[in-house]
């Protein structure tokens, strides 16, 4: 890199404006800036500029989500859901739906030139309302036991879970029309049965909370011996992130952004693609508890 050399002004020596301006000229740089005229840490990436007076980070903004109570003495319970059900939106200690706004103007999307990258995270704990309610059916698989009088042991095979997901309102800045992200459903669709769910690719803002971890102990031959043991989730946090680029033709306007969440799901494969569906036959034993988290939305320029 080049370097500028000034001598100092000592004592004694005439000053002028012109003899000031003059100290300053070796800074006037023409042309473009480059690796010999300008360090690398000399500007943060959303200092440059791609087009016309554009930063390639021109908006963001972030907000707390959820009953902000970080001693975890308060915080909202929200209960399992069945096929059909609106899922919950995260809510404060009104309870009021809690949601990121992007402002009067919204985050403008342009066609392949925009990326919204969105990151949240919650303080959750999933729990059960009684039991083992899970001890029958498809939420169990079957192990070999090598004590003769229980020749099987069914142990939780992790089918129950929260699923959360984003929704944003593309309409207008009142915040009251929410939808689901592109490429993310509400799991309400029927797979099997009666039971709604989504297909994984529908799944892209989803992210998913385990309910409990059920163990026990096994032999070499990989047969189980022992009771089992459930261990409860306790306080966790679950997050989530989700980029998305326009690419259909003109633009794009989002105004704002939620979490909502709803359960229990589990894994479900037909006809070789891979679901979560919904587990309606414990959704009344399955419970969640929700504390604080937070929301960011960054937008991005790509070109």
């Amino acid at each position: 890199m080049s370097r500028l050399t000034q001598p100092t002004i000592l004592d004694g020596d005439a000053i002028t404006a012109a003899s000031l301006n003059d100290r300053f000229t070796q800074f006037t740089q023409s042309g473009t800036l480059n690796a010999f005229n300008t360090r690398d840490a000399a500007f943060d990436l959303p200092q440059f500029k791609s087009g016309a007076s554009r930063f390639m980070a021109p908006k963001m903004a972030v907000s707390t989500i959820g009953y902000d109570d970080w001693k975890h003495t308060a915080y909202n319970t929200y209960a399992g859901q069945t096929t059909g059900a609106s899922p919950h939106t995260v809510q404060d200690s009104t309870p009021s739906d809690t949601v990121l706004s992007l402002g009067t103007n919204g985050f403008q999307l342009d066609q392949d030139t925009h990326i919204l990258r969105v990151y949240w995270d919650l303080s959750v704990r999933p729990k059960w309302a009684s039991g083992r309610p899970w001890s029958s059916g498809a939420l169990l698989f079957t192990f070999p036991d090598v004590t003769p009088s229980s020749p099987d042991v069914s142990v939780f095979s992790g089918y129950g879970c929260w699923a959360f997901w984003l929704q944003w309102d593309v309409t207008d800045n009142t915040l009251t029309n929410f939808v689901n992200v592109p490429g993310q459903g509400d799991f309400n669709t029927v797979v099997t049965g009666s039971r709604g769910g989504n297909a994984l690719s529908n799944c892209q803002s989803t992210s998913v909370l385990q309910n409990v971890t059920e163990r026990t102990d096994s032999t070499d031959d990989g047969t189980m011996v022992g009771s089992l043991i459930d261990t409860p989730m306790g306080w966790t946090s679950v997050d989530g992130a989700w980029h998305h680029v326009r690419e259909t033709s003109g633009s794009i306007t989002v105004y704002g952004l939620r979490v909502v969440f709803s359960g229990p799901f589990g894994a479900h494969n037909t006809g070789g693609t891979n679901y979560l569906v919904r587990n309606d036959a414990v959704a009344t034993d399955a419970s969640l508890d929700v504390q604080a988290g937070s929301l960011q939305a960054l937008m991005m320029r790509v070109k």
